[in-house]
């Protein structure tokens, strides 16, 4: 079968999220022109949005071997590195295709993901700011700039970015779930899950959409809710400031055991110890449950006929 012909309908699928059909067609290809370093690194990328982490890896580094130039090659590269927290080797491939591609968004897009991943959240959004110059009306773009702006707590301005690029394209299920996530802050859990199914009926296997629709179940939850509502409160001040906040709140807390103690008050501060153990379980088990509600969700996707 013709090479570009197979090349071209492994784009189309995996473009449309069915990186299982992509990666027949590239097996296909492979298997008559195993030289091919556009068809690794596509395939690099296809396995990373599967999570095979090591095989994506081994793709990436044919395809660069087979065509150091070629900049799909670099791009599948740095995404592989970020995903494996190379991040200097991910900053350089990423610094080389913008000197490759000055004018491809993507890699604007991708350098401040990894400037964000890295705590450079500043230092991202000259990078947001030239991708959506380049491409005004492009809803990755205006994904990312609303992206951006939700992990700094500019709500209305997260918004308006995540609204923009549903104007631009009604389907773009990102857009769909940044705008889902800002619904479900706000505590319009029926509006969250609506974003939630509406991007799964696209994709079924959508992990982001099926994160969404987890977390929409745990702020339901009585016993999940209170630790969602935490570790979003906490995630909105960021790395830093979240480990000053739990610092500053052991201290307290052996304040006050010291206190109570001192004063001869040693059955309240057994309740305080007893209290605080519980919260620090609370808070290690509440991760554990979410996480295997969302590989439940992830391996039993059934969507109401309804929809």
């Amino acid at each position: 079968m013709n090479t570009s012909y197979l090349l071209e309908v492994a784009y189309q699928r995996f473009n449309a999220g069915h990186e299982d059909g992509a990666i027949d067609s590239l097996r296909q290809l492979l298997a008559d022109d195993p030289e091919c370093a556009e068809a690794h690194a596509l395939l690099a990328l296809c396995l990373l949005n599967m999570r095979r982490l090591h095989a994506a890896v081994h793709e990436a580094r044919i395809a660069l071997a087979k065509d150091p130039l070629l900049p799909l090659a670099h791009y599948a590269a740095a995404l592989v590195d970020m995903a494996s927290r190379r991040f200097k080797d991910a900053e350089q491939h990423l610094l080389q295709l913008l000197d490759l591609e000055p004018m491809q968004p993507r890699y604007y897009r991708s350098l401040a993901d990894l400037y964000q991943l890295t705590g450079r959240l500043q230092d991202s959004l000259p990078l947001l700011e030239k991708a959506l110059e380049l491409q005004p009306d492009d809803p990755a773009n205006l994904v990312a700039m609303a992206e951006y702006h939700q992990a700094n707590g500019n709500w209305e301005q997260a918004h308006s970015f995540a609204r923009q690029a549903l104007q631009a394209d009604a389907g773009y299920a990102p857009a769909v779930l940044v705008l889902g996530h800002l619904l479900l802050r706000e505590g319009d859990i029926n509006g969250a899950r609506e974003h939630a199914i509406w991007a799964l009926q696209e994709n079924a296997n959508n992990v982001a959409a099926l994160g969404l629709l987890t977390a929409v179940k745990a702020r339901s939850n009585i016993f999940m809710g209170f630790w969602w509502r935490f570790n979003r409160w906490m995630n909105e001040r960021g790395s830093t400031g979240a480990i000053i906040l739990l610092l500053g709140m052991f201290v307290v807390y052996r304040v006050v055991v010291i206190t109570l103690a001192g004063q001869g008050l040693t059955g309240a501060a057994e309740v305080v110890d007893w209290l605080w153990l519980g919260f620090a379980f609370y808070t290690f088990a509440a991760p554990q449950i979410f996480k295997r509600a969302m590989e439940k969700e992830m391996t039993q996707v059934k969507l109401s006929k309804e929809f």
